[in-house]
């Protein structure tokens, strides 16, 4: 590990490479976001559907919401979205933990341009 200030060459790549890292994240992040809302419209219409099919078929309107949920292709539904939703979870703390690395790298930037300053300028 480099224990030196950042020369300006080096502390543009890292602010670079910091910057990248997050607009990553956001991309991830978005198609997180949009994996989940995919899933949930999925599982809403697969439920509505099956509440309907079940009554036309005898079952009860004030039990065919249970018996919907518990049909299998339903609650697979149910899984993805429940997958998706954490997975969008995953991608905010993600973003979040890179937003927080970021402002690591400025604080290094700043100090080694203070330090060098105090040093004279020599680098």
């Amino acid at each position: 590990m480099n224990e030196s200030p950042f020369t300006f060459a080096e502390a543009r790549a890292a602010a670079h490479q910091a910057s990248q890292r997050q607009l990553d994240a956001e991309r991830t992040r978005a198609a997180a976001v949009e994996t989940h809302a995919e899933a949930t419209r999925a599982y809403r219409v697969a439920v509505s559907r099956k509440i309907v099919e079940l009554h036309a078929n005898g079952v009860a309107w004030t039990v065919a919401g249970d018996v919907a949920r518990g049909d299998k292709a339903v609650a697979d539904l149910q899984y993805d979205m429940n997958v998706a939703a954490g997975m969008k979870e995953i991608a905010e703390q993600a973003a979040f933990r890179l937003g927080s690395d970021r402002r690591s790298v400025e604080t290094l930037i700043t100090w080694s341009m203070r330090r060098e300053l105090a040093e004279g300028g020599a680098s």
